[in-house]
């Protein structure tokens, strides 16, 4: 949810500190709903994030990506590990899968499904361009 300023990639970044416990500068998070939509050249009222219920309530969400390349001890102490806010009654347990498991695990999940077919395209325009 954001807070009072409104600023989407900040309130992304205290969300990852509080659900996995890195401390990430708003800067370094890529907007990849904004990147994506931005290319279709569509103009309407709506801002350039995903709408989970279009039509219904104006609930909107922005995919952001974070890339770091971690050392295999960094990813084992983060296994299983208990996060998220208990005073706000989150129980968040940190589960590691690998990329190729990923449908497997999140495909009941509509937003999963939006985040790894905006990742897909990011890294497929990402190869063209280094092509």
């Amino acid at each position: 949810m954001l807070d009072d300023n409104g600023d989407i990639a900040t309130a992304a970044a205290e969300e990852l500190f509080e659900e996995i416990e890195f401390k990430i500068p708003s800067t370094e998070l890529k907007d990849l709903t904004a990147l994506t939509l931005n290319k279709t050249g569509v103009s309407d009222h709506l801002r350039p994030n995903t709408y989970p219920s279009p039509g219904g309530p104006d609930e909107f969400i922005s995919i952001f990506l974070w890339e770091k390349v971690l050392d295999q001890q960094e990813i084992e102490a983060k296994k299983g590990k208990h996060t998220g806010l208990r005073d706000h009654a989150e129980k968040i347990v940190l589960r590691m899968i690998n990329y190729n498991d990923y449908l497997d695990v999140g495909a009941r999940d509509g937003k999963t499904l939006g985040i790894w077919a905006l990742y897909e395209k990011y890294m497929k325009d990402r190869q063209s361009v280094h092509a």
